[in-house]
């Protein structure tokens, strides 16, 4: 049987899944300083944040600023008095976003910076995922 759950501590989700009598953890939706990281949901194309639980945590105007070549996104969600989180989707409804929170710029420059945070987190996740190949080439 597999069950889930998460609890909140300041501003760090930990969701915990149980099978089998053995419990697994991981953070979920967390902010710390300007780091923002929680899950994409879309409907009626939009999309907003939500934690690991499915609890909207930001539902602001968003925009796709560009779709790469493998389903991965470019976003920008706007707030109020010229700020803006910018980040990276794997992808689209359910899928984790990683991205920070910028100020005092305006929307073009929020663009381009959603674009080099994602191009950055693009690469870090290659990088991972050829790390992962070889460990199970090695099995």
């Amino acid at each position: 049987m597999t069950t889930t759950r998460s609890f909140q501590q300041n501003q760090i989700e930990v969701g915990i899944l149980e099978h089998n009598g053995t419990e697994y953890a991981a953070y979920g939706a967390t902010v710390f300083r300007r780091e923002v990281t929680a899950y994409l949901k879309f409907k009626k194309n939009h999309y907003w944040l939500s934690s690991w639980s499915g609890e909207t945590k930001l539902a602001s105007r968003s925009e796709i600023v560009e779709r790469f070549w493998d389903g991965s996104l470019a976003l920008m969600f706007r707030l109020p008095r010229g700020r803006f989180i910018v980040g990276y989707a794997l992808g689209d409804d359910g899928m984790l976003f990683r991205g920070e929170l910028i100020d005092h710029c305006d929307e073009d420059e929020a663009r381009r910076h959603a674009v080099m945070v994602s191009r950055n987190w693009a690469e870090l996740d290659a990088e991972d995922e050829e790390v992962f190949q070889a460990e199970l080439a090695e099995v």
